[in-house]
């Protein structure tokens, strides 16, 4: 009988949990970040000026980490960096301004700036959070300009931007590429065609990129 109790307890429990959960269960059952995993460390985060962006630099700064941010809005940067703090923020946080659709010898710039900010230690961490995300259409209103700046964005630019920091990692022997994707890249809804398609083509590129050389 007091199995049968503890059972029905540990369901409500579950059920209650799941009921004001911010993620999944798959992001639930992960433990929380250890600062010694990311203190220290480079962590360079796009789309940075707003949204989960703005988010993940607080958190991050807050773990002590050095931080690099960018997105195209420089005031916005500006913003948020005086509103982060930890260890080496707001003081040591580099704003790097940055359009992922200006093509690759403007992002091989961007690179080698992150690469030298800080003194005998390149980036870490790399996490692609920005996107391009415009209003819903269907597949018959999709426009080639639309097409054309979702995938400038959402893949194109962020793929470039692997492609040139990938060889400082593999040099050093480490470093991690971060990829804010979405639900809409594992289960289309209607309107998002262009917008799914860009997130179906990241997951593919980060698991084979993956798959040659973690």
């Amino acid at each position: 009988m007091l199995i049968v109790f503890i059972c029905i307890f540990l369901f409500f429990i579950f059920l209650y949990k799941f009921l004001i959960a911010y993620g999944d269960f798959t992001l639930m059952s992960k433990k929380q970040p250890k600062r010694q995993e990311i203190e220290d460390k480079v962590v360079w985060i796009t789309g940075a000026s707003r949204g989960i962006g703005e988010i993940l630099a607080k958190q991050f700064a807050s773990l002590g980490a050095k931080l690099i941010i960018s997105a195209r809005n420089e005031a916005e940067l500006n913003r948020v960096r005086t509103q982060l703090k930890g260890k080496h923020a707001p003081d040591d946080v580099k704003i790097l301004p940055l359009d992922l659709s200006s093509g690759e010898d403007s992002l091989r710039i961007a690179v080698e700036k992150a690469e030298s900010f800080f003194p005998d230690s390149g980036v870490d961490y790399m996490v692609h959070n920005a996107a391009f995300e415009r209003p819903k259409t269907s597949i018959l209103d999709v426009t080639e300009e639309g097409l054309k700046a979702t995938f400038d964005v959402n893949v194109l630019g962020t793929i470039t931007l692997t492609k040139l920091l990938a060889p400082f990692m593999l040099k050093r022997g480490h470093g991690h590429f971060v990829v804010m994707s979405s639900a809409a890249g594992k289960t289309p809804a209607p309107g998002q065609a262009v917008y799914s398609a860009s997130k179906y083509a990241l997951n593919g590129y980060f698991h084979t990129l993956r798959s040659e050389v973690c």
